[in-house]
């Protein structure tokens, strides 16, 4: 599983232009949560996988959005409101606890399906105990696309 996961990052970053695949980090248990598909995309087990009208709902209800995606994507433009942490330098279990309790609904979303960062942070944040995790796959490409909120 960890071969096929590295794989797939590693072409994930070769095509998107990251410089290295998320999951060459050495993990612990949160990498068990996590499947990829054959696409390739990304589910996370124990987190609601949502499409781009459950997570306009969800924003409009409040929920705390964070956006996983690199310090400069969220600078050009993110959802109003949005929390950035890039993954591999800003998001952690003591900055999550900051910004939301663990039981508070919260999305997490990168650029599009194919992009783990989202369900990195999703499957990390079940693992520290949240209990109301979404992961909003689709994620930035989807929501600029439909013309919600953004900054």
């Amino acid at each position: 599983m960890q071969k096929l996961l590295t794989a797939a990052s590693l072409t994930c970053a070769i095509i998107l232009g990251n410089t290295l695949p998320v999951f060459a980090q050495t993990n612990t248990d949160y990498e068990a949560l996590i499947t990829v598909t054959e696409t390739p995309e990304y589910m996370v087990e124990g987190a609601k996988r949502i499409d781009h009208l459950e997570a306009h709902e969800l924003y409009q209800k409040g929920a705390v959005f964070i956006d996983l995606r690199s310090t400069w994507r969220y600078d050009q433009a993110h959802i109003r409101g949005a929390v950035g942490l890039e993954l591999n330098s800003q998001f952690s279990k003591e900055r999550l606890a900051e910004l939301a309790g663990k039981n508070q609904k919260i999305v997490f979303y990168c650029n599009h399906s194919a992009c783990d960062r989202s369900a990195i942070a999703s499957a990390k944040a079940l693992t520290w105990g949240y209990t109301d995790v979404y992961h909003f796959a689709d994620g930035w490409s989807a929501w600029s696309g439909y013309n919600y909120d953004q900054e």
